[in-house]
Parts: structure tokens; sequence; C-alpha cells
């Protein structure tokens, strides 16, 4: 009896070695074809544009071709139900970016974000700014425009891209942490909040530092804070919501590499490795700063660690906010 056990321990050992070495073998062979990184969102946007600068040099790292495909719609939706759908077999990666977290808590989405995604890592942020139009708000930074707001409850109104969208929440991340009341106006899309925001119909805008830097650099609109925990290494000269007393205020875009569920741990950690490498090329680096992102590094835990924490985070934000969806 005793020889009969060591004989299936021995059979267990040599089926487990195997299955370790060819788990192994799988990852130093993949990918052996092209793979795709899905952007949710349309050419242009924040998601396409680090897709397709990273798509070069994640390609030359992994000897195959990086496909950016751009499945659009639905805030997002759209893509990423297609890739949390496709075969976990390590070809069909999502560019997600933090909507994936908030649009849960904002309409029904066709995929959970905890069950049905392999987080690989994060790859960049680029700031929310708090705006003003200088003619009509007289605040140079985030404790005068709290100031004000207080002295004027009810009286100001904010833009944002859209309800529900990122700049939405960081506005009303901020009516409730500084216990201020302002009125949201949302906009389908950033250009045309800029716009109302240039012409002093809603002199106060939540938008991408992207959207908001060209008219601050002319005179047109005052950034005077970024919806940050910590300063932007792409521009530090302007300061956080932190440094004015709003402790552990953070409503960045983060844009990370997503899997389906299921595909191999292997494949994902030689993914995340290759990712992370990119990451540190000075070219690919700079071309991230040239377009206001800032590089984001992690492990595929950290990652969802991110993920996990936003996902709780923004909800509360929403249920206390009681948004809707459109």
């Amino acid at each position: 009896m005793k020889q009969h056990w060591l004989k299936l321990i021995g059979m267990a050992a040599v089926v487990l070695a195997a299955s370790l070495m060819s788990q192994h073998a799988l990852a130093q062979a993949w990918p052996t074809k092209p793979v795709r990184l899905v952007s949710p969102f349309p050419a242009g946007g924040g998601s396409d544009i680090v897709a397709r600068l990273l798509a070069p040099k994640l390609g030359e790292a992994l000897g195959q071709q990086i496909i950016v495909e751009n499945r659009t719609g639905a805030a997002g939706n759209v893509g990423a139900e297609y890739v949390a759908k496709s075969a976990p077999d390590g070809y069909t990666f999502l560019l997600a970016n933090n909507t994936v977290v908030i649009n849960p808590s904002v309409t029904k989405t066709p995929f959970d974000v905890l069950k049905d995604f392999a987080p690989v890592a994060l790859v960049a942020s680029t700031p929310v700014v708090l705006a003003v139009n200088p003619t009509v708000i007289k605040a140079n930074n985030v404790k005068e425009f709290i100031d004000l707001a207080r002295a004027q409850p009810g009286t100001l109104s904010y833009s944002s891209c859209g309800n529900g969208t990122a700049m939405h929440l960081a506005g009303e991340l901020l009516k409730q942490v500084a216990k201020i009341d302002m009125t949201h106006v949302p906009y389908r899309g950033c250009a045309p909040a800029i716009t109302d925001g240039l012409g002093g119909t809603v002199p106060v805008l939540f938008n991408t530092i992207t959207n908001t830097i060209a008219h601050a650099k002319a005179g047109k609109l005052k950034i005077i804070g970024l919806a940050s925990a910590t300063r932007s290494p792409v521009d530090s000269s302007i300061g956080t919501m932190a440094e004015a007393g709003l402790t552990g205020f953070d409503a960045d875009i983060w844009f990370g590499v997503m899997g389906p569920a299921g595909t191999p741990k292997e494949i994902i950690a030689r993914f995340n490795t290759e990712l992370n490498k990119a990451l540190q090329s000075p070219e690919l680096r700079q071309k991230l700063a040239d377009n206001l992102f800032d590089v984001r590094e992690s492990t595929p835990e950290q990652f969802a660690t991110v993920i996990r924490n936003d996902l709780a985070r923004w909800a509360k934000v929403v249920q206390d906010a009681n948004i809707k969806a459109d």
C-alpha cells in the first residue's frame, strides 16, 4: 500500500512539473501572432493616444505587431464588453481608463469589473483640473475658490464633459469634501464645455489638463488646481487640491491594460514586464509627457488594488451625489 501511494505521489509530481514547464514554455512562446489592444474610445481621445504611443515600443519588445482597434460606444462599455467576452488566450487586451470603474455605479454594465478582467498594469495618468474664466471668477487658487463658493452658496455652476464622467465626479467630490454647493452643467463632450467656459456661460470647469492648458497659457482660462493627490511631474507649477487642505483628494484619469479573466498568469506576468520596460524608454516617456500624460507603472496586483479601491470610492461619490444615468 505504501509503495502504491509513493507511486501516485511520484506521478503527481511529474504531472505538476510538466504542467509548470508547459506554462513557462507558453509564456516564453507568446505571442506567436499580432496582439490586439482595444481602445474603447474614439481616435484622438486619451485612451487612443496612449494606446498608439505604446503600441510600437511594446510590439518591438514582444516581437509581434500590436494592433490598436477602436471599439467605441456607451461610455467605453462596448469595447470593455468585447474584451471581457474575448478568448483569454493572450491576444486581446483593453486599454482602459477609469471610466471602467465609474460606469458600474452610474449605469448597468454588461460586465463585472472584478470578475471579468485580468489586470496587467497601469500605464499612464493625466490630471483633471479645476479651471475658471478669470474675467468672471476672481479666484487665484483652490482656497480662494472655496471661500468664494461658500460666500455664494448655490450660485456657481461648473461644467463637465458629461454626466457620470471623471470630470463630473471630480466636481461632486470637491462639493462633498469642501462642503460647498455648486450646480453641475453636463456637456456632451469636453470641447463644448471648454467653449462655454471661454465664453463665460459656465465659468467654472472640471476638464482635462490637455484641453485647458493652451487656453490657460493664452490667459483665457485660469487653472487654479489639480484634482490630484500630488503635483504632475509633467508640469509641477500647478498646485493640488491636497495643498489647499483637501487631504487625499485624487481624481486623476488613469489608463491601464486589462485582459479577459482567465488569461494565463504567465502571459499576464510577461506582458507586465514588457509594458514596464517599454515605459522606461526615454523616447516613449517624452512622447507621453508631450501629450501631458504622467507615466504610471505597476504590478498586476497593484493595478488590481487600484481597481478595487476606485470601484468602491466612486460608488460612494455617485451614491452621495445621487448621480443617475442620462
